[in-house]
């Protein structure tokens, strides 16, 4: 049942909510997981870290940089976050092209104040990603290529497959191969669950990382709070092993 020695099995949101960090520690523990990402500006985020030091199985940790959901950890002024002080996804998420020179100090000051408050509780930091992927949006990865090169930390790639759209997975190509030359790249691909499955990346050479989202459902079990079928079907290929 071992993790094939390609694959990096990252489970995101680490610090989400206790029922996220118990089924993350299971992931470990049963082998399920090889890897992980951590959000530093949520509530749990002490718990979270007194966990991690705790827990020596919880290893190969990264920052899950958050733009779409909890509050800044700076003194954020952009014109990014909703009435309470949150981030505001609808418009984090719409930013296509460009951001204005004052927003992207902000936003380059807000992604390292999350990379350093895991530094400052000595979490060793290994990779780092983003909340729904925007570390991949035109407006953001240069900001993260900058933040993974000034603390040493390797960056997950953009999905690196086809799904249906030539613009996206050209666009795609394009900045992971960015990433790639620079030498920060965490993997050589990055694929959802049911690709690998489809597709045998197992079998590859190369080194390809997969996501997963672990959780607790109200009975205990262990499921995925994305997709319950993505933890499901990664069981079924452990165990089928």
């Amino acid at each position: 049942m071992p993790i094939p020695a390609n694959i990096i099995a990252n489970a995101d949101d680490l610090g989400f909510s206790e029922s996220v960090n118990n089924a993350i520690l299971m992931c470990f523990e049963e082998g399920y997981i090889n890897s992980t990402s951590l959000m530093t500006d949520t509530p749990d985020f002490e718990a979270t870290v007194e966990l991690i030091h705790q827990n020596p199985v919880i290893k190969n940790i990264g920052i899950h940089v958050d733009l779409a959901q909890f509050r800044p950890l700076t003194d954020f002024k952009e014109n990014f976050l909703d009435a309470d002080g949150n981030w505001d996804v609808y418009k984090t998420n719409k930013v296509l092209l460009s951001l204005s020179t004052p927003a992207k100090t902000a936003f380059s000051r807000e992604i390292n104040a999350q990379i350093e408050r895991a530094i400052s509780k000595k979490v060793n930091i290994v990779h780092l990603d983003s909340h729904l992927h925007l570390h991949t949006l035109p407006a953001f990865y240069k900001l993260f290529l900058a933040s993974a090169k000034k603390y040493k930390l390797k960056l997950r790639l953009a999905q690196t497959f086809n799904e249906g759209s030539y613009l996206k997975f050209y666009y795609r190509k394009y900045i992971n191969n960015l990433i790639k030359k620079s030498g920060l790249n965490y993997a050589d691909g990055f694929e959802t669950v049911s690709r690998f499955l489809e597709y045998k990346s197992h079998q590859q050479k190369s080194k390809v990382e997969i996501m997963l989202h672990p959780d607790l459902d109200s009975s205990g079990a262990l499921t995925d709070h994305f997709d319950d079928s993505t933890m499901s079907d990664w069981l079924v290929f452990l165990k089928g092993q």
